[in-house]
C-alpha cells in the first residue's frame, strides 16, 4: 500500500497537521503549538507527524537552505493541497447534518 493510501485510510495526526497548515507556511514551532505539542515533544512531532506527511509527499520544507534552522518553515505540496480539498469535501456532508 502506498503512503498516500495509508494517509487516506486515516492517519489522524497527519490529517490534523495538513489541516493546520492549509495554505499557510509555518515553522515547526508554530506547527507544534497548533497541534498542542510541547517543546520537549520534537521527536514525537517528527516521528508521528512530519515524517509520515513528508513520506506521503503531502508536506515539504520551504526554506531548504538550512533544514535544521529554527526559521525552517513547512508548507503543503500540490498533493497535500489536493488531499486537503478531498478531506474537506468528504467532511462537508457531515457538517450539514
Amino acid at each position: 500500500m502506498n503512503d498516500t493510501k495509508k494517509i487516506e485510510k486515516g492517519n489522524d495526526r497527519v490529517r490534523k497537521m495538513v489541516r493546520l497548515l492549509g495554505k499557510e507556511v509555518m515553522t515547526r514551532q508554530g506547527l507544534m503549538a497548533g497541534l498542542g505539542l510541547k517543546k520537549q515533544g520534537i521527536r514525537n512531532f517528527r516521528v508521528n507527524y512530519w515524517y509520515p506527511a513528508r513520506d506521503a509527499k503531502l508536506v515539504e520544507m520551504f526554506k531548504i537552505k538550512s533544514p535544521t534552522s529554527p526559521e525552517q518553515a513547512y508548507k503543503l505540496t500540490t498533493l497535500g493541497l489536493e488531499m486537503l480539498a478531498k478531506w474537506d469535501a468528504q467532511d462537508e456532508p457531515q457538517k450539514k447534518d
